[in-house]
Order: structure tokens, then C-alpha cells, then sequence
């Protein structure tokens, strides 16, 4: 930034050159850019953002369009012009089926990551910056979630609640086996998150600011939330990075194996309606199986290039 003043006895203009210092972040994103990998990764996630959010507005058919076998072409239509990616076995869309697919795979992927980044938090915040009995106790709880198999209590609470739902006020809640999806995913995801807040604010709360907050009369919860968490936050994004695509991922396998809900499209809701018709119809297969493929790889490029780039060791 350049900054003219005009001296009295010269009566010129001299040029002052001032530097102004980048910040954390503004370090942490020249070197994302530098990160190849990482582009592919951002590109991909926005990619099937972008068909998630405006999937109404790109999706040539209504996704439970079935003109297709009246007015033709029928049922395993290959792709052509009015079907980019073919039809299935029931004269659906396979391509608005993917854009829509997609808008469940952002909701299932980002609601998870948020809410398990706030239990990880939570918890690890607190046993890190309190330790002591504190700390064991949360951390004893921490690994008892770890030893549970997340994946078979979400196919047992699915399969419950849809007996129950009929005969309780439960059948009127809306998507209510995506909720149960979500909030399971949630709820058992959360430990890795918590370890790394822990690890991060046993480093962070014998810094000199934290000593210079305290001393201002600071409160714990705002030491906390207002100091030390902004400075742990960039580890802990890695993972929630990391846990949107294997939300997805879960989600795809849980919807394939028959669990998902019904009211909703996935693509791993796709896969199970495809799968005896791989010699028949492949592209019915090959279309959601290659966006979930690139989903998952996005996320992970996403998470390792912002692992790199969020390291405050590396130096420009």
C-alpha cells in the first residue's frame, strides 16, 4: 500500500511503502491455492453442491416421472439426448435422480458433520481446559462411544422405530428414518473430534493470552468459546471435512442395504433398485456409484490439502 505525503521544504511527493501483515488465514488459503489436489477436492464439493441446491431448476424430469414408459422410450433406455443418463427399471430419470440424490447426500453429509463437531467440541473443550477427574471421566466416556457399533444401531432404531410409527404420533413426523440416519451418525461420530479439541486445548490453555484473559477477570466459558477454541478450530475442520463424506458414505450403505428412508432419494437408495441390473441396464449402476465415488474422493482432497494449508508449522 503506497501512501503519498508532501514534504514542505521539497514540496514532493514522497512515497511511503507500508506492508500490512497477513493474517492466519490469509496465509492458510495462498497455501491451499498452491495445493493442487486440494482445488479437485474444492471443485468436486461444489460441483455437487451446485446440483444439490439447484436440482429443480437442472433436472430435466420430475425425479418420480415415469412418462417414460408411456410416451417412450421405456424402461433400461440407454443415454441419449432426452435422457442424459439413461432410465431405470421403472422409466425414472436417471439423471434427475442423481441431482436429487445429491441434495440428500449434502443434507445427510453437513448436518452430520455439524452436529458431531459441536458434541466433539463440547466435550473435549471441557476435558481438555478443566482436566483432572473432569478429563477422565469425559474421556472414559469418549472411548466407550468408540466401542459401539454405530452401524448396527442405526439398522436396529431404523428397523424399531418403522414398526412403532404407525401406531404413534412418530408416523407423522417427515422424513423420519433420515432423521434417525442423521442423528445416530451424529451421536457415535463425534469422538474423534473430541480427542483432537481435548489434545488441542491442553496445548492452548497455559498460553500467556489465556493467562492475560484470566486475569482480566474472564470467565471459564469465555476463555473458552472467545480464546482458545478460535485457535483449535483448524484441526478440528480437517475432520469435519473428513466426516461429511463419510457421513455420505454411511448413508449410501445403510440406504443400499434397504434402511433408508423411502421417501427420499439417495444414491444409495438408486444402487439397491439397480443392483440385478447391472448386465441389463450398467449405466442404472455406474451413474450414482461414480457420484458417490466423487463425493467421498472431494471431501477427502478437501480435508488433506486443508490439513497442510491450516498447519501453522509451515511457513510461506
Amino acid at each position: 500500500m503506497l501512501i503519498r505525503r508532501y514534504d514542505l521544504k521539497l514540496k514532493s511527493p514522497i512515497k511511503i511503502r507500508i506492508f500490512k501483515e497477513n493474517s492466519f488465514w490469509d496465509l492458510a488459503w495462498k497455501r491451499f491455492k498452491r495445493k493442487k489436489l486440494g482445488l479437485i477436492g474444492l471443485s468436486l464439493v461444489l460441483m455437487i453442491t451446485v446440483m444439490g441446491i439447484f436440482a429443480p431448476l437442472l433436472a430435466l424430469y420430475d425425479p418420480n416421472d415415469q412418462s417414460a414408459l408411456i410416451y417412450g422410450p421405456g424402461s433400461y433406455a440407454p443415454p441419449s439426448l432426452a435422457h442424459p443418463l439413461g432410465t431405470d427399471r421403472f422409466g425414472f430419470d436417471v439423471y434427475s435422480r442423481i441431482l436429487y440424490g445429491a441434495r440428500t447426500a449434502l443434507i445427510v453429509g453437513i448436518l452430520t458433520a455439524i452436529l458431531s463437531s459441536i458434541i466433539g467440541i463440547m466435550i473435549g473443550a471441557i476435558a481438555g481446559f478443566l482436566g483432572g477427574q473432569t478429563d477422565e471421566i469425559l474421556m472414559r466416556f469418549t472411548e466407550a462411544f468408540m466401542l459401539v457399533p454405530s452401524f448396527v444401531v442405526i439398522l436396529f432404531l431404523v428397523r424399531i422405530f418403522n414398526i412403532l410409527s404407525p401406531k404413534t404420533f412418530l408416523g407423522q413426523i417427515p422424513l423420519l428414518n433420515l432423521w434417525i440416519i442423521i442423528f445416530v451418525l451424529a451421536v457415535f461420530d463425534w469422538p474423534p473430534i473430541a480427542r483432537v479439541a481435548r489434545s488441542q486445548f491442553l496445548k492452548l490453555k497455559d498460553q500467556e493470552f489465556v493467562e492475560a484473559a484470566r486475569c482480566l477477570g474472564a470467565s471459564n466459558w469465555r476463555i473458552i468459546f472467545n480464546h482458545v477454541l478460535p485457535n483449535a478450530l483448524p484441526p478440528i475442520a480437517v475432520l469435519s471435512a473428513l466426516e461429511v463424506g463419510n457421513a455420505i458414505l454411511s448413508e449410501a450403505m445403510i440406504s443400499f442395504l434397504g434402511f433408508g428412508d423411502p421417501h427420499v432419494i439417495s444414491w444409495g437408495q438408486m444402487l439397491t433398485f439397480a443392483a440385478q441390473d447391472m448386465q441389463v441396464a450398467p449405466w442404472v449402476v455406474i451413474a450414482p456409484g461414480v457420484f458417490i465415488f466423487l463425493m467421498i474422493l472431494g471431501s477427502n482432497l478437501l480435508a488433506e490439502s486443508l490439513s497442510d494449508a491450516l498447519n501453522p508449522r509451515l511457513k510461506e
